[in-house]
């Protein structure tokens, strides 16, 4: 069994969902390799909270709300954001989640997902996310993604009886400085590690953001971190590399990092 990491419990949170429990309970002899991803920037090509911002006129879009963010974080922000389009402008859950589900994929990311789906028995895949689930599950869905994961963790999101969409925090942490109040990514990737019987063959994080970069300090020798070409914590990395004790893969789309992990550390499946 995997230690956790200090401060961290075992748990499944709240808003995890899960296809099918025994995906991390169940005994097993085999080894099996976790695949993990963030969503935003990884999965989907654009920031699903700056996806559903469009909807205000551009009016509305000021340097005062998107101020919000570095004063009180993302979903306080995008909270603002969606009370105004219900308030204002009598947008609810419905067209926000069309304009969920049309955010285009990361080019190729497509492919690898169903290509590793195919291996389920021998990979576990979960989404490890800062959006919300009601983002998440409307994109899934509507490309017939829903049943691959084993899991998402998210922050919390419900629809009230008016159709106001409610983004809650995934949790409320003070221990790791790495990471927003509302989730630590470390924190979950421990816990996935120290649910399973028997210890995963190798770990896989796929990810862009420095919210990302506590899941990667988490990660053991011989675990891949697959860092996107181009984005926040691409070039933010080299300040942190002396943290790290996992490789590194660098990409840039979904057919550049399929063919690095199929060439490399899953070749034999």
């Amino acid at each position: 069994m995997i230690a956790l990491l200090p401060g961290f419990l075992l748990k499944l949170p709240r808003c995890t969902l899960l296809t099918s429990r025994r995906a991390l309970t169940q005994g097993s002899c085999e080894q099996k390799y976790l695949a993990t991803f963030d969503f935003d920037l990884s999965i989907i090509e654009e920031d699903s909270y700056m996806a559903v911002t469009r909807l205000l006129p551009p009016d509305q879009r000021t340097k005062k709300l998107y101020g919000q963010i570095q004063e009180s974080g993302w979903i306080a922000f995008m909270q603002q954001v969606l009370e105004t389009l219900h308030q204002q402008h009598g947008i609810g859950a419905a067209k926000i989640a069309q304009q969920v589900r049309e955010v285009p994929a990361v080019p190729g990311i497509l492919g690898l997902l169903r290509r590793l789906a195919a291996q389920r028995a021998h990979i576990d895949m979960h989404i490890v996310s800062d959006a919300n689930s009601f983002f998440i599950e409307h994109w899934l869905e509507a490309h017939q993604l829903t049943n691959i994961f084993a899991g998402v963790h998210t922050n919390p999101a419900s629809v009230d009886c008016n159709e106001l969409l409610q983004i809650m925090p995934y949790e409320q942490q003070t221990h790791c400085d790495l990471c927003p109040p509302n989730l630590c990514k470390g924190g979950v990737m421990a816990n996935l590690m120290a649910a399973v019987h028997v210890p995963y063959k190798r770990i896989i994080y796929v990810g862009d953001s420095c919210n990302d970069l506590c899941a990667i300090v988490a990660l053991r020798p011989g675990d891949i971190a697959c860092i996107r070409c181009g984005e926040e914590l691409h070039a933010k990395l080299p300040a942190h590399e002396h943290q790290l004790r996992c490789e590194l893969l660098h990409w840039r789309d979904g057919d550049d990092l399929e063919q690095q992990l199929f060439d490399d550390c899953l070749r034999n499946l």
